[in-house]
């Protein structure tokens, strides 16, 4: 273990509970407060006392460091043995219940299924498993990794006859279905479907879909899978909280929710939220942004307006004016998410220059807004004009123009201070951009881990000369920014500490640089991870810093992450994931 070595004198066992308490000034009562954190090298993140080694805690909160309290106004005396401690992980990009719902569908993530008849051998093994009709799903895998080739409808045809196959690319973006899937959809033979604004589904020679099918495109199938109920959504958010405690995060803000055509799984998706804490499977703290499209005009009357659209000095939310910001340090409401366009990997992100050109392409593919513009403009001024944090997913450099456009255009119409307004991926940015975004007060929500997973397939898709634009972070905090951390989950891997590895080292799977000038710091990937993700989501006087007066989340590494070889930091243990001062996972 890194950090302090280990004192005899602070050698006492967990739960040992003091002879002497603390007296109360004010009415001369004695008071018993929870429990001290002990013999630790603890790393606060709180400028003011920036390694401290003892933690007093009470009521879930830190109530004093070092030596401010004696040990024995404790109830309880915990020894660290000398390991070092962070502030709790907090993922500020996270799909919490989609992560729980991959942990049951079949991985053909390139890990899993690295060729395209392992893919169609893990499918065929899952429809084999299955009664005839019943669903076939999997999740995570990448045509960068299958020589450019998405699988085919008839491909999954024939490993899986009678039944209905349903698969996730990666980013989410797109999926493939197969024949089946398709004529449960109300589409016999894969054809007779008009293709929605936003998205695209390649065709055969003889006008049937090939299988995939891009962006708002999904919806032709995907609103046509079972349905999800409150109870399966809140398990799944019970199981992914289980994985996520054992990596040592302690937060997530979770980017989508309520629109299963676009981002969620269910309509009660906040309710299935609910359900969890209530049966305690929530084992996280968690931010939760509802999609735009279930936000709507609400007249001065209270009922909701019929047109589809926000007028200017309308009210605009959810019912009863809910809007970011409500709730407690366990479950809360943040920004309003919206997807403005689609991602590098699927070459579906809208960019300023086309695409590095695929083999067999012959148009130029710039990519593409997944709603006209002015439908974002006048949903998004009008939430901002509500009071919601926004928060735009833009990954091409071209969106991220259209979303700084609406950005400044909301604030010259209706200021606001602090808006701390997101662009979620912020994927490809000019240094022009980035000033521009930095003048606006703009918090860009880069992943750290896409470098590594998906840095080769992203490197391809923009050439070398663009790539240097991609996913930056040094420029982002060189330039003032509030730069979270956040992995996308499930989209790419979950542990904070393969997240951080990726953000100091920046090399792809394959071991090539991803722009090294963009790599940052530990110190500076540790502050994104805790401090700046609280910032992210309005919530840094409740989380991000051990600090007196905040919340008592932390992570117990099985090693010092600041004096390590940086090429190591994903191999670091989590010893133990503390939430409100109690022991979530692992042990001390």
């Amino acid at each position: 273990m890194g950090g302090l070595a280990r004192s005899p004198e602070h050698d006492v066992v967990p739960g040992t509970r003091c002879a002497d308490h603390a007296h109360d000034p004010e009415d001369g009562t004695t008071m018993a407060l929870d429990v001290i954190f002990t013999n630790g090298s603890i790393h606060t993140q709180d400028p003011g006392h920036p390694l401290v080694h003892a933690l007093g805690v009470h009521g879930g909160r830190i109530v004093s460091v070092d030596e401010q309290l004696p040990r024995e106004a404790f109830d309880r005396v915990v020894n660290l043995r000398g390991a070092t401690v962070v502030p709790g992980f907090h993922d500020a990009h996270c799909h919490l219940s989609l992560l729980g719902e991959a942990l049951v569908q079949v991985d053909v993530s390139p890990r899993a299924a690295p060729t395209m008849a392992e893919l169609l051998e893990r499918i065929g093994a899952a429809a084999r498993d299955s009664e005839p009709g019943e669903w076939v799903m999997g999740q995570g895998y990448d045509q960068n990794y299958l020589d450019g080739h998405h699988p085919l409808a008839v491909e999954l045809d024939a490993v899986a006859p009678l039944n209905p196959v349903w698969l996730w690319h990666n980013s989410r973006h797109m999926a493939v279905a197969n024949s089946a899937a398709f004529a449960v959809a109300g589409y016999p033979g894969r054809a007779g479907f008009t293709v929605p604004e936003g998205g695209r589904v390649p065709l055969d020679d003889d006008g049937s879909a090939q299988g995939l099918l891009e962006e708002t495109a999904r919806a032709l199938v995907s609103d046509h899978l079972p349905a999800k109920t409150t109870r399966v959504v809140a398990e799944q958010i019970g199981a992914a909280g289980d994985v996520a405690v054992a990596a040592g995060i302690t937060s997530i803000t979770e980017p989508g929710l309520g629109a299963p055509a676009h981002l969620g799984q269910s309509p009660t998706d906040i309710a299935a939220y609910q359900l969890a804490r209530d049966e305690g499977l929530l084992r996280v703290r968690a931010t939760l942004m509802p999609y735009l499209t279930t936000l709507h005009p609400i007249d001065p009357t209270g009922c909701t307006v019929a047109q589809p659209y926000p007028l200017e000095g309308q009210g605009f939310g959810l019912d009863l004016g809910i809007r970011s910001g409500l709730g407690d340090e366990w479950l809360r409401i943040g920004a309003v998410k919206v997807l403005s366009d689609g991602s590098l990997i699927g070459r579906s992100a809208l960019m300023t220059e086309g695409y590095v050109p695929e083999e067999g392409q012959d148009a130029e593919n710039v990519g593409y807004l997944q709603f006209p513009r002015e439908w974002l403009e006048q949903r998004l001024v009008a939430a901002h004009e509500n009071g919601w944090q926004l928060a735009v997913h833009a990954i091409g450099d071209g969106a991220v123009d259209v979303v700084l456009d609406i950005l400044e255009e909301a604030q010259r119409r209706f200021p606001r201070e602090d808006a701390r307004h997101r662009i979620e991926h912020f994927g490809v940015a000019s240094d022009e951009q980035v000033a521009r975004a930095a003048s606006l007060g703009v918090v860009p929500v880069p992943q750290g881990r896409f470098v590594n997973e998906l840095g080769d397939g992203m490197a391809r898709a923009l050439g070398e000369r663009r790539t240097r634009f991609c996913y930056r972070m040094k420029s982002l905090v060189d330039a003032g920014m509030v730069v979270p951390a956040s992995t996308d989950a499930p989209i790419v891997d979950y542990p904070p500490l393969s997240n951080i590895h990726d953000m100091v080292n920046r090399l792809t799977a394959s071991g090539a640089p991803f722009v090294p000038e963009e790599r940052i710091s530990v110190d500076e990937a540790v502050h994104a991870y805790t401090v700046a993700s609280a910032q992210a989501s309005h919530q840094e006087d409740e989380k991000g810093s051990l600090t007196p007066g905040k919340l008592a989340d932390f992570v117990v590494l099985s090693e010092d992450i600041y004096t390590v070889d940086p090429t190591t930091i994903r191999d670091i243990g989590i010893t133990a994931t503390v939430i409100g001062g109690e022991v979530v996972h692992g042990r001390v």
